[in-house]
C-alpha cells in the first residue's frame, strides 16, 4: 500500500470576529436540521394518511436515522482528508436537495427514499458543524461554543413540535420540508462567502472497504432493532439474521480499520484512555437517556392526559435544563480548563431524573412532571456537547473530523439500540397491562395498541373506561421501561468516574503543527 505524504498542519486560527460570523452561519444550518427532526415527528401521521401506507410510518424515521448514522463518520473522516469547507457545503447541499424532494413526494415510497437522502445530509452536517467549530477554535474556548450548540439544539426541540403542528394544520405538511429550503440556502450562502478553513494539498487514500462494512453493519443492526417485536418477532429469522449480519459486518469493520491506511474510525482512539472513555460514555448516554426522550411525549399524553400541544410545553423544562447547564458547563470549562467532574455530575443528576420519571402515574400532577423533566435536562446539558470537546482535546488536531464524527455515531447508535430495547419492553409488556386494566370490549374492535403508542392523541377520543384503563396500563409499562434504563445510567456514572483530566489546549497551542505532522509546505490552499 502506498504511503501517504505527511499531513501538514492547519493554518493559525482565525480572529474572534471572523469566528463569530462563521459561527452564526453554522448555527443557522444546524437549526434547520434540529427543527426538521421534531417537525416531522409531529406531522408524520398526517403525512402517511395523505400519501397512504400507515404501516410505513416507522420507515419515515428509520430511513432518515440509518442514513444519518452511516453518513456522520464518513463525512467526518473525509473532512480530515479533503478539508472542512467542501464537506460542510456538500452536506448542506444534500440536505436542502433532500428536503425539496421530500416536500414534492407523491407517495410514501418516494418520501422514504428522499428521507434517506435528507438523512445523509443531516448526518453529515451535524458532524461537520462540530468539526468546523473545532477547526476554528482551540479546545479550551471551543467548550463555550459547544455549549451554545447544545443550547440551540434544545431550543429546536421546543420550537419544532409547535412549528410542525402549525404548518400541518394551517398550511400543508409539505411545508414541513419545503421550509428547510430557503433557510438552508441562506446558510449555504453564508458558509460559501465566509467559511475559510485551510487545508493541505495531499492525495488521500479512501477507506472504501471500511465505509461499506460500516454502512452494511449499521443498516443491519438498526433494521433489526426497528423491526424486532413490531414487524417481526425477535426470534424470527429476519431479525436474528439481521442481528447476526450486523455483528459480523461490524466485527469485519473493526478488523479492516486495523489495517487501513486512513481508517474512518481510527482504533487509536480506543487506545487513548480519555477519548475511549468519552466515546463509550457517549454510547451509554445515548442508550440510557436520549432513547428515553422518544417516549416522553407519549407518556405525558396517555398517562397524565395532557394534549399534544401541552405535552410539547411540558417537555420544554427538560430542554431549558439542557440549555442552562450546556452553556454553564461550556463557559466553566473554557474559563478553568477543567472538565472531569461535569460528566460525573451530569450522569448522576440525569439518572436521578430517570428514576423520578419512573414514578409518574395517572395521579401525577403536571407541575411534578415538569420538575422531573428539569432534573433530566440539567443532567443531559453537562454531557453531550462537553464530551465531544473532551474527545477532541484528547486526539491530534488532524483527527478532529474523525473523532467528532465517531462521537456522533456512538450517540446515534446508542439511541437506536436503547430505543430498540425499550421498544421491545413496551411491545412485550403492554398487551398484558392493557388486558389487566382495560375492561373487555372497551377498545374499538381491531384497534392495535401499537397504533395508540404512535398516535397518543387518539386516546382522548376513546370512551372513559378505555382512557382510564389505558392510562394505568401505560403507566405500569413506562415504569418498567424507565427502571430498565437505570442500570445503563449506572454504567454511565462509572464511565464518567473513569474519565481522566488532561490539560485543555488553548487556541495558541492548538494552532501549532500537529504532532508528527511535519512542516507546512508552501502549497496550502483555502477550502
Amino acid at each position: 500500500m502506498t504511503a501517504l505524504a505527511p499531513v501538514p498542519a492547519e493554518a493559525p486560527l482565525p480572529g474572534r470576529r471572523q469566528t463569530l460570523v462563521v459561527f452564526g452561519g453554522l448555527l443557522l444550518a444546524l437549526l434547520v436540521v434540529g427543527l426538521d427532526q421534531t417537525t416531522v415527528a409531529v406531522a408524520a401521521p398526517t403525512i402517511v394518511q395523505k400519501l397512504g401506507g400507515l404501516s410505513s410510518l416507522p420507515w419515515v424515521f428509520s430511513a432518515n436515522l440509518l442514513a444519518a448514522a452511516a453518513a456522520a463518520p464518513l463525512f467526518g473522516k473525509l473532512s480530515d482528508l479533503y478539508g472542512r469547507r467542501p464537506l460542510f457545503l456538500a452536506a448542506l447541499a444534500v440536505f436542502v436537495a433532500g428536503s425539496l424532494a421530500c416536500g414534492l413526494a407523491q407517495n410514501t415510497g418516494q418520501l422514504i427514499a428522499f428521507r434517506a437522502v435528507q438523512g445523509v445530509g443531516s448526518g453529515g452536517m451535524t458532524a461537520m458543524v462540530v468539526v468546523v467549530v473545532g477547526a476554528l477554535t482551540g479546545p479550551r474556548s471551543r467548550a463555550a461554543y459547544q455549549g451554545y450548540i447544545g443550547a440551540e439544539l434544545a431550543v429546536a426541540q421546543v420550537v419544532g413540535p409547535w412549528l410542525g403542528g402549525y404548518l400541518t394544520d394551517h398550511a400543508s405538511w409539505r411545508w414541513v420540508f419545503l421550509l428547510n429550503v430557503p433557510v438552508g440556502l441562506a446558510a449555504l450562502a453564508i458558509a460559501w462567502l465566509t467559511l475559510r478553513v485551510p487545508r493541505a494539498t495531499v492525495r488521500p487514500a479512501i477507506d472504501w472497504l471500511g465505509a461499506a462494512l460500516l454502512v452494511g453493519g449499521l443498516a443491519s443492526l438498526l433494521l433489526a432493532l426497528s423491526w424486532g417485536g413490531s414487524k417481526y418477532a425477535w426470534s424470527s429469522g429476519q431479525v436474528v439474521g439481521l442481528l447476526a449480519a450486523g455483528v459480523a459486518l461490524l466485527a469485519a469493520f473493526g478488523f479492516a480499520e486495523s489495517r487501513a491506511a486512513e481508517p474512518i474510525v481510527p482504533l487509536a482512539f480506543f487506545r487513548n484512555r480519555v477519548s475511549a472513555v468519552a466515546l463509550v460514555l457517549m454510547l451509554l448516554v445515548g442508550m440510557s437517556l436520549f432513547s428515553l426522550t422518544f417516549y416522553m411525549p407519549a407518556m405525558l399524553q396517555i398517562v397524565i392526559g395532557v394534549s399534544a400541544t401541552d405535552s410539547g410545553f411540558l417537555v420544554l423544562p427538560l430542554q431549558l435544563g439542557v440549555l442552562a447547564t450546556s452553556i454553564a458547563s461550556g463557559h466553566a470549562v473554557a474559563a478553568t480548563g477543567r472538565y472531569r467532574w461535569w460528566p460525573v455530575a451530569g450522569t448522576v443528576v440525569a439518572a436521578a431524573g430517570v428514576f423520578l420519571l419512573s414514578r409518574i402515574s395517572p395521579d401525577t400532577g403536571q407541575a411534578t412532571a415538569l420538575l422531573f423533566m428539569v432534573v433530566v435536562g440539567l443532567g443531559l446539558g453537562c454531557l453531550v456537547q462537553l464530551l465531544v470537546v473532551v474527545a477532541q482535546n484528547a486526539v491530534d488536531r488532524r483527527d478532529l473530523g474523525s473523532v467528532t464524527a465517531s462521537a456522533g455515531l456512538f450517540r446515534i447508535l446508542g439511541g437506536a439500540v436503547g430505543a430498540g430495547v425499550f421498544g421491545a419492553i413496551l411491545n412485550a409488556r403492554l398487551p398484558d397491562a392493557v388486558a389487566a386494566h382495560v375492561p373487555r370490549g372497551a377498545l374499538p374492535p381491531g384497534m392495535p395498541v401499537g397504533f395508540l403508542t404512535q398516535n397518543p392523541a387518539q386516546v382522548k377520543k376513546l370512551p372513559p373506561p378505555a382512557r382510564t384503563g389505558l392510562a394505568a396500563a401505560f403507566a405500569d409499562t413506562f415504569h418498567v421501561i424507565f427502571l430498565a434504563a437505570l442500570p445503563l445510567a449506572a454504567l454511565a456514572i462509572v464511565a464518567a468516574l473513569l474519565l481522566k483530566q488532561i490539560p485543555m489546549r488553548d487556541d495558541a497551542e492548538d494552532a501549532g503543527p500537529a504532532e508528527d505532522a511535519g512542516t507546512v509546505p508552501p502549497a496550502v490552499v483555502e477550502d
